[in-house]
């Protein structure tokens, strides 16, 4: 019988840019600065695979109105999340997140370099598995009903 493989763990990092900086300026130092920086020290520790993606305030503010006419007036509570961007670590083992966490080269080439970039006084990280139900336009992992 096959060992079974241990699923992928997602771990994302909501980050606030910091507001001194405006979103053009932040995401081209994200992309140039930050990204160069920290990918090293993450593949160093067997992160499996690593994203990033920005949520720009045009997109939030054109999807929020979306939700408050679209959702017919339940939309209360309905928020566009405020974050400006994520970065998402797939692993197999939490204990490589960890690890790299504690090099000392997190700090002293990713994390010295955020400030005034970054907001480190909110970054929400969330941690969980993950189940695609469409891929490639297909249904998969899922048995559909009709009702």
């Amino acid at each position: 019988m096959a060992e079974q493989q241990m699923p992928f763990l997602k771990v994302s990092v909501l980050h606030y840019r910091d507001k001194s900086r405006d979103e053009g300026e932040w995401m081209k130092w994200y992309l140039e600065e930050q990204i160069p920086r920290f990918v090293p020290v993450a593949h160093k520790h067997g992160i499996d695979r690593l994203e990033l993606y920005f949520t720009p305030s045009a997109f939030k503010e054109q999807f929020q109105s979306d939700l408050d006419t679209l959702k017919g007036g339940c939309a209360a509570g309905w928020n566009m999340a405020p974050y400006d961007a994520v970065v998402t670590y797939w692993v197999t083992d939490p204990q490589n997140v960890r690890n790299m966490l504690n090099d000392p080269d997190w700090n002293d080439k990713v994390v010295a370099f955020e400030k005034g970039w970054i907001d480190q006084t909110k970054v929400d990280v969330q941690i969980g598995t993950q189940t695609s139900f469409i891929e490639h336009g297909k249904i998969v992992n899922t048995v559909t009903k009709s009702y």
